[in-house]
């Protein structure tokens, strides 16, 4: 649940209270006074985005793949020589 900050206007006591987005406090815990209270902007959290690949993981794969192919040509093309 959100945390919130309210403030009395009668006694100038500060709240800080834990409820759902629907819900609103008017009266002062401290001094009692119905109506007395408003919301005070409070810190908010931001979601950082990921840093975006510069490669997708399937392009890893497929390069991976083309080097091990090469690899074994190349280790086919030695032992085909070595035969000869």
């Amino acid at each position: 649940m959100p945390i919130y900050i309210y403030g009395c206007n009668h006694c100038g006591s500060e709240l800080t209270v834990s409820h759902s987005m629907t819900e609103t406090m008017e009266d002062c815990e401290v001094c009692e006074i119905s109506g007395s209270l408003t919301r005070k902007p409070s810190m908010f959290s931001s979601i950082k985005k990921k840093p975006e690949q510069k490669q997708k993981v399937g392009d890893h794969v497929k390069s991976f793949i083309e080097e091990a192919k090469q690899d074994l040509n190349q280790q086919k093309n030695n032992l085909e020589k070595k035969n000869d």
